[in-house]
């Protein structure tokens, strides 16, 4: 692969070796994709619908914090 970039190779790469702990779930029938960031709270990274409404709704937008309720 080549990548040609007038950004130094220190910031094309950083967070390469990161490993991510994504998980998948289901909230009212919407899959969503969200990193853990403690016991209760989650970070949604992707939204996973084939429906376009599910987008439009601003409490599923990625990088939206959310609280697991059990």
């Amino acid at each position: 692969m080549l990548l040609y970039t007038a950004m130094p190779l220190e910031l094309v790469l950083d967070g390469i070796d990161r490993k991510y702990n994504f998980k998948e779930i289901d909230v009212d029938g919407i899959k969503l994709i969200i990193e853990p960031i403690d016991i209760n709270h989650g970070k949604i990274v992707r939204l996973i619908s084939t429906n376009p409404q599910d987008y439009l709704n601003s409490e599923l937008s990625p990088g939206k914090i959310i609280e697991f309720k059990m």
